[in-house]
């Protein structure tokens, strides 16, 4: 009888603890997701937007959330982040490579016009998923 007891004992403990890491978990995702919207506001050069994206893309995906909704959330965000970098890589190369070639520069704006516009919708989603708030600026 005591066996049984203290094996509900150890069961009902480790239920507890692995409520509170779920939360923890995706606590962790949302405060990363927070964290890399910031960066997009705050007034910085392309290059340092540049390196804090990529940071922030390794941070997510190193955490890994624990319900299906910071599963999605985080799912999103990576892909919000990858998108929004992709048009930070072309704004970059529009600044880099085309000067004075007038058809490369508008094809790398609108490159990165649509690429930053895809990001910004799949952060919403992933802001949606996880309970955060994020405005039409991004």
């Amino acid at each position: 009888m005591q066996r049984l007891y203290a094996l509900a004992v150890v069961l009902s403990l480790a239920l507890l603890l692995g409520c509170g890491s779920s939360r923890a978990s995706d606590s962790a995702v949302r405060e990363t997701v927070e964290r890399g919207v910031a960066q997009l506001s705050e007034p910085q050069t392309t290059e340092q937007l540049h390196d804090d994206l990529v940071h922030t893309l390794r941070q997510l995906r190193g955490e890994h959330a624990s319900t299906a909704t910071g599963r999605i959330g985080r799912a999103l965000a990576i892909e919000g982040f990858t998108w929004t970098l992709r048009g930070i890589d072309a704004r970059l190369e529009m600044t880099r490579n085309d000067s004075g070639n007038l058809e490369a520069s508008v094809r790398d704006a609108v490159r990165a016009d649509r690429d930053l516009r895809k990001g910004a919708r799949l952060l919403r989603a992933a802001g949606r998923s996880l309970g955060i708030r994020i405005g039409k600026q991004i």
